[in-house]
């Protein structure tokens, strides 16, 4: 038995091997003018497989591109459009990947970055409260998201004063996080709820 590891890499793999073998087939046929209709009745085929690509404004232009492309840019053919050689374009630079150390992950860099923030910031002012207070909470969610419900806030409070190298105490942080909930069900409205009705 022959597995689909053991044949040749498809080069466009959105339109499936049989698509590749009958552009093989095209390439070795002699006679130009079959080669011709060969190439047509490709196209034909590639356009029902993407159906999208073919119904777009330059849709027929793509599927001839991708057909010069899959023959590898050796078909001897009387193509109905400028073929464009994806070989001979230059790729783009790699894009280089930031390579931030997070000292723990499931915080992420943006909550580091606030945190080295409120270092800079002068306790007991509003905006260090606000932030603080935020911050707690987004790492509370963080945390949750990692771990699952029940999450102690002593955690997130010392995890919290460790970002800041102690400068945020860690008992501020947690009353923080423990008088936030209570003011949050006092502010929460009752939800609407929507009936859908059958319509006869």
């Amino acid at each position: 038995m022959e597995y689909n590891s053991q044949k040749p890499k498809m080069i466009l793999p959105a339109y499936g091997r049989l698509v590749q073998q009958m552009v093989e087939r095209a390439l070795q046929e002699p006679d130009r003018q079959k080669r011709q209709a060969m190439a047509e009745h490709i196209v034909q085929v590639m356009a029902r497989l993407r159906p999208a690509v073919a119904r777009s404004a330059d849709g027929r232009q793509m599927l001839w591109d991708d057909l010069a492309y899959l023959a590898k840019y050796q078909l001897d053919i009387d193509y109905p459009f400028d073929i464009q050689n994806r070989l001979q374009t230059p790729r783009p630079a790699r894009l280089p990947y930031p390579g931030n150390n997070i000292r723990m992950r499931h915080y992420g860099y943006l909550a580091q970055m606030a945190l080295d923030r409120l270092k800079t910031l002068t306790p007991g002012t509003p905006r260090y409260e606000q932030l603080m207070e935020k911050m707690a909470l987004r790492m509370k969610r963080n945390l949750a998201d990692w771990r699952g419900e029940g999450i102690d806030n002593g955690k997130v409070a010392r995890d919290v004063a460790l970002y800041t190298d102690g400068l945020v105490n860690a008992d501020e942080v947690e009353k923080a996080l423990s008088a936030t909930p209570q003011r949050a069900t006092q502010q929460r409205q009752p939800r609407t709820r929507f009936v859908r009705r059958n319509r006869r």
